[in-house]
């Protein structure tokens, strides 16, 4: 730091303006002099306070150049009052203008003096930039106050009211002036321990009341002060009355819903979800876990592993899952059909959300959707598989796709069957047509599936592998089952069957359609060689006919 004595040149003080010099030199509050305008003097701290390398930058300088525009009115009028030496302005704010472009927020004081025998102003600065932000944090914090929702309230040790803000003025229904002074009690309509409150953890839901009766929902938040206590009342009657609102609702649905908390632990679950998994009266509790009460079989009627549970799906990707079809046994054993849907509570925390399950009991449709469906791929008279559901097996067999592999197929025709629907009615043909499908069932390998095309014929698909010896085996197993008699309406009938085998091999390259005219044509050829014959097809036979 530059000495100032050098900036303002030779001047002839006495021992006690040496003394002054020094105290100016070392005062912590910036003390600068102007003559005619222009700096003449900047103690060191004014030389730090505006941010300057030395003194020297300023001397000579007009000081309004370092006092921001906003100021200069009034520091000019405020000097304009000084008329006799010693006069001295009353304190007041303004902005200076730092080297380094910032603002520094002063308190400046001007009295008139002489500098060098000529008139001057010494100006003494005092920063208050602390204390500004300090009162802009006063006034924040009182805003904060005056116009938070919730209620903000002071007490003495004692209880006794000694703040009360607007807030609390709407929530309670009491102005201010008529509610301090009170004990806390008589103005929230409701007992009110703060000191309790604070001693078990500084937060407590209630119901307080207006001076009407009525009711507040409340979450009183305390803290102990030096004065008392404050206590943030937040009014949740609206969210309470929505919850309770919401609730009536959920309780009402006829669709189950459950929230599942993020440890799979069931959280809640609405009357209706108690009903469909047969709970009604066994209420849940927070211990069961989701896995236990809803192990899922798949559409396909296989147990799904955890991974691929709703729940899991939407907690694992944060995507919901929409009416996926699964079934449980219920606490009877019996077996439903549930149509789930699930989706996260807080899609913004994944891992920290909740999940929500909606469900509803679909057995009876999904039945009726079953039935529907075996209807349309099973003969109505055997139970047995139709014709167009053994031409699909034929087809995905020789693709390779959702069927086993296969080693032939047999054409059974029964013989003479006309001759028992013309003379024991056609209640007997279909008595015979029934117990010949039952029979041709039981001695086939679990491999195998017989199937009624129409009439009175069936096709069986013999899965692989099976050679040509197996085959024939398998034909004298169908031949040998017909041969005990059939008793129908106290009459005896004696069945047998014509059997043609188309037999396949690896890399068949025949389609459906061909594979069942060769097993048609072998079991024509059996046919015409009389009862009870079995043919293979070959492609020279095929010819000859």
């Amino acid at each position: 730091m530059t000495d100032s004595s050098s900036t303002v040149g030779p001047v002839d003080l006495d021992p006690g303006d040496v003394r002054f010099r020094v105290l100016v030199d070392h005062s912590p509050d910036a003390i600068c002099v102007h003559e005619a305008g222009r700096v003449a003097y900047l103690n060191p701290a004014g030389v730090r306070w505006i941010a300057a390398e030395s003194a020297e930058q300023l001397i000579g300088r007009p000081i309004t150049e370092f006092v921001h525009a906003d100021s200069v009115p009034g520091m000019l009028a405020r000097l304009a009052t000084l008329r006799e030496l010693g006069d001295a302005t009353e304190p007041a704010e303004a902005a200076l203008l730092r080297f380094d472009g910032k603002i520094l927020e002063v308190e400046i004081i001007s009295i008139l003096t002489t500098w060098e025998g000529r008139p001057a102003h010494q100006v003494v600065f005092r920063d208050i930039t602390a204390q500004k932000a300090a009162q802009a944090t006063v006034r924040y914090h009182a805003a904060l106050v005056e116009h938070v929702s919730d209620a903000i309230i002071g007490t003495s040790p004692d209880g006794t009211v000694t703040a009360w803000n607007p807030a609390a003025e709407t929530i309670y229904q009491r102005p201010a002036e008529l509610t301090l002074g009170l004990p806390i009690a008589t103005a929230v309509g409701a007992a009110l321990d703060p000191a309790a409150i604070v001693a078990d953890g500084g937060v407590h839901n209630t119901t307080h009341h207006t001076p009407e009766g009525r009711a507040l929902a409340i979450r009183v938040s305390a803290a102990a002060m030096d004065s008392g206590y404050v206590l943030v009342c937040s009014d949740r009657t609206a969210l309470r009355r929505a919850e309770q609102h919401f609730q009536t609702v959920v309780n009402s649905l006829h669709r189950g819903v459950m929230v599942i908390d993020p440890h799979g632990r069931i959280e809640s679950a609405n009357p209706a979800a108690l009903r469909i998994l047969g709970r009604a009266d066994q209420p849940l509790s927070s211990s069961i876990d989701l896995a236990d009460l809803f192990p899922g079989h798949g559409a396909d009627g296989q147990l799904r592993i955890e991974a691929e549970q709703p729940v899991a799906v939407t907690r694992r990707t944060g995507r919901s899952v929409n009416d996926a079809l699964l079934s449980i046994d219920d606490s009877d054993g019996r077996r439903i059909w549930l149509s789930v849907s699930t989706c996260l509570l807080d899609p913004a925390d994944r891992e920290g959300s909740g999940v929500l399950v909606s469900f509803e009991d679909v057995t009876a449709q999904h039945l009726a959707s079953e039935r529907l469906r075996h209807d349309a791929t099973h003969d109505t008279l055997t139970d047995l598989p139709n014709r167009a559901w053994i031409t699909d097996q034929i087809t995905g067999a020789l693709a390779g796709i959702g069927a086993p592999p296969l080693a032939a197929v047999i054409f059974i025709d029964l013989d003479q069957l006309k001759e028992v629907n013309d003379t024991l009615g056609h209640h007997a043909g279909d008595a015979v047509i029934r117990i010949c499908a039952k029979r041709f069932t039981e001695v086939l390998r679990a491999r195998d599936t017989v199937a009624r095309i129409g009439g009175d014929e069936f096709l069986i698909l013999i899965g692989a592998p099976a050679s040509v010896d197996d085959l024939e085996q398998i034909a004298r197993r169908l031949h040998a089952t017909l041969a005990d008699p059939i008793r129908v309406d106290n009459r005896t009938i004696r069945a047998s069957a014509s059997i043609g085998i188309a037999a396949t091999a690896p890399g068949e390259t025949r389609l459906a359609d061909e594979i069942l005219r060769h097993a048609d044509s072998a079991m024509y050829q059996a046919k015409t060689s009389g009862r009870g014959q079995t043919r293979f097809w070959t492609a020279e036979n095929d010819l000859a006919i």
